[in-house]
């Protein structure tokens, strides 16, 4: 993905959904090139992180996240070394960028009034743990529209 591709994208008025599939899960160990994500995520055009194909990946968006903030595929190769995001930019892909493509932007993406009480409490802290605990993060408590639909053992509900 260019600059001149995504200038171009965009005067169509085209969006981005950057998907980390087939890079994380690629059959061959000897693939090193990757999405462009720094690039895309410098470009104003509209973009989010998403996870696709859950019938040859998996659906767990940390994995996907892992990848796009470390650069390591299943292999553990670096693969666009000067492509990968950091957290917070990963984590705003996924979350309110997201709610744009889903055009639900004022109910969606962010803890605010007024907005659906979408949200998960995590096992571990996203923000510190070492970046191999990213892929191994859950949710011990998943809220939808303000109602508890996944609640792990041993997490008591109010």
């Amino acid at each position: 993905m260019t600059t001149e591709l995504l200038d171009r994208l965009q005067a169509m008025r085209c969006s981005v959904q950057i998907s980390a599939n087939n890079w994380v899960n690629s059959s061959d160990p000897n693939v090193v090139a990757g999405q462009a994500y720094r690039t895309i995520n410098q470009h104003p055009i509209p973009k989010s992180l998403f996870s696709n194909s859950t019938h040859i990946s998996p659906l767990n968006p940390w994995m996907h996240i892992y990848y796009v903030v470390t650069g390591l595929n299943t292999y553990g190769q670096q693969v666009n070394p000067n492509e990968h995001l950091t957290r917070e930019e990963a984590l705003r892909l996924r979350t309110r960028a997201s709610s744009w493509h889903l055009r639900m932007e004022d109910r969606l993406g962010s803890i605010e009034p007024g907005k659906l009480a979408d949200l998960a409490v995590l096992d571990r802290d996203y923000f510190s743990v070492p970046d191999v605990e990213i892929r191994k993060i859950r949710s011990v408590l998943t809220v939808v529209d303000g109602r508890i639909v996944h609640e792990s053992a041993g997490v008591r509900s109010r």
